[in-house]
């Protein structure tokens, strides 16, 4: 099944799941507790790991159409693969703290830390593969370069938030699981999510239609 996902089919799932996870943030964020019956959390929760998937999905296949340009395409293209793995965690983890409503489950005094690092990590990582890459396809890609440069920022914007979320973290302050209830301004969190959705979507509707393999080389 996923050797028969194209680049473009990829990209639509990863777009759909990218306005998910913002549409349920956003509204986490605004009425803190509406998700708080756990039948409901549990299906939240449920999606959140699909749509994460959807996103990992995007970057494996946009890996695989840059295999044959060359190693910074091959580097950009594996961080682009272990940032969208990363970003499942923190949800993998939500999980696992409402089974333990259920079950007793115990989770380890680092769930937070783990949590809170893994999206710092997944952020670093896939803006990482974006700059790589908006920087290659001058010479290799060039009709998706505005993509990448777009994307690049997106991920910054997140990279930028969630670095201030670990100083904080280490910093000694409580972070709840909920981003309403991080040390960070209401209006901040809505415009620097809603910058980040607008540009990462972008991103990924710039895959929608287009070549599915990129066969040059790097200079």
């Amino acid at each position: 099944m996923v050797a028969n996902l194209t680049l473009s089919s990829s990209a639509r799932l990863a777009f759909i799941g990218l306005g998910y996870i913002y549409l349920v943030k956003l509204i986490d964020t605004l009425w803190h507790g509406i998700f708080g019956n756990p039948t409901i959390s549990f299906v939240v929760i449920c999606l959140n790991i699909l749509s994460g998937i959807a996103q990992f999905l995007f970057f494996y296949k946009l890996k695989s159409s840059t295999s044959n340009s060359g190693m910074y395409s091959n580097i950009a293209g594996w961080a682009g693969i272990i940032g969208a793995l990363i970003t499942i965690i923190p949800k993998i983890l939500a999980l696992s703290m409402l089974l333990q409503f259920y079950f007793s489950f115990n989770l380890t005094n680092n769930s937070q830390l783990i949590h809170v690092f893994s999206l710092w990590l997944g952020a670093v990582m896939l803006f990482c593969c974006c700059l790589i890459f908006s920087l290659l396809t001058v010479k290799i890609w060039s009709n998706k370069n505005r993509y990448f440069l777009i994307g690049t920022i997106g991920y910054m914007i997140l990279t930028v938030t969630f670095s201030k979320l670990v100083l904080n973290f280490f910093s000694g302050f409580q972070i709840n699981w909920h981003w309403g209830e991080i040390d960070t301004s209401l209006t901040y969190l809505i415009i620097s999510s809603s910058a980040s959705f607008l540009c990462i979507a972008y991103f990924y509707a710039g895959f929608f239609s287009g070549n599915e393999n990129i066969g040059n080389n790097e200079d």
